[in-house]
């Protein structure tokens, strides 16, 4: 009999009874865990016990919120790029099954090892934290994978000054700016959604990425700038310039100042309704001084230009 290990809805029976034979014929699911954070799509730990007895997990994602043409890409494209990181120095999960269509699993499903570690919210050493997040930034923006050409998530008809802002001349001069087209700059792999919920962390080191479905081939500066974003909401500025300087270090890459600032203003559009969700129980977000956080970033990064 399947079990919730908190008492979560768990998936469908034709999703267990897919996943089972997907990792390995003759296998049965004995426990489902939902997993903290995800906003796009439902994840999943599984336990499993194979027909020798043995003991295993492995992570079933589906996509149960999208329309199924959309859920099916979401599952093609992440298969295609976590098989590619096989031959890299990333560690990231192997896939074990897809069924893009959800044919058989009820919704666009996608099964993958399970990687140990955690998500690290409180790190005791916030310097050697931020330097290691910096280092593996660069050594995915180093790989060579066949990658998607990259989508800005920048929404240009939802920009307006925001009615908080202290610095309202700040914030329409940042405006005018993304107006225009960005600067050429080199193109290489990116995560496209490198941050600290998408990390994981064991005994003080940072071990693999997950999270792999945005991946494409676009500028270096989209990840630095959306991780700094991400520092400045839960964290400070002061974070957010110490990833910039630690990416620099570790790279040995130039960033052009232009997409830093477009990465800050997808802020704009609102990010309060689910930065809860994604931290858990495993920090208290401060929604009260996100605001004036990302400003203070925000007015950093346009004195670069």
């Amino acid at each position: 009999m399947v079990r919730s290990e908190r008492g979560d809805e768990v998936p469908t029976a034709a999703a267990l009874a897919w996943a089972a034979h997907a990792f390995e014929v003759g296998s049965n699911v004995t426990g489902v865990r939902k997993l903290t954070g995800g906003t796009s799509s439902a994840m999943h730990v599984m336990s499993l016990e194979d027909r020798d007895g043995h003991h295993h997990r492995a992570v079933l994602r589906q996509w149960i919120n999208e329309p199924d043409q959309r859920g099916a890409e979401c599952v093609r494209r992440e298969s295609h790029i976590l098989h590619q990181l096989e031959s890299t120095n990333i560690v990231a999960p192997r896939v074990l099954g897809h069924d893009a269509e959800g044919t058989e699993s009820a919704y666009p499903s996608l099964l993958m090892t399970f990687l140990d570690g955690h998500v690290e919210l409180s790190p005791r050493d916030p310097d050697d934290w931020i330097a290691q997040m910096a280092a593996m930034l660069a050594r995915i923006n180093e790989a060579y994978v066949d990658a998607p050409t990259a989508e800005s998530w920048l929404d240009r008809d939802a920009l307006v000054v925001p009615e908080w802002a202290e610095d309202a001349s700040l914030w329409g001069d940042a405006l005018s700016l993304v107006e225009d087209e960005p600067p050429a700059t080199a193109l290489c792999f990116i995560h496209h959604d490198y941050q600290q919920f998408n990390l994981l962390w064991h005994r003080g080191v940072l071990r693999s990425v997950v999270d792999w479905v945005w991946a494409s081939t676009g500028p270096a500066e989209m990840d630095v700038a959306h991780c700094r974003l991400n520092l400045s909401l839960l964290y400070s500025t002061d974070y957010a310039e110490r990833f910039r300087s630690q990416y620099l270090a570790a790279s040995g890459r130039s960033l052009a100042p232009w997409w830093d600032v477009a990465g800050l203003l997808v802020y704009l559009p609102g990010w309060d309704d689910f930065l809860q969700k994604q931290a858990g129980t495993r920090k208290i977000v401060d929604l009260q001084g996100m605001r004036g956080r990302v400003e203070a970033t925000l007015r950093l990064a346009m004195s670069r230009l």
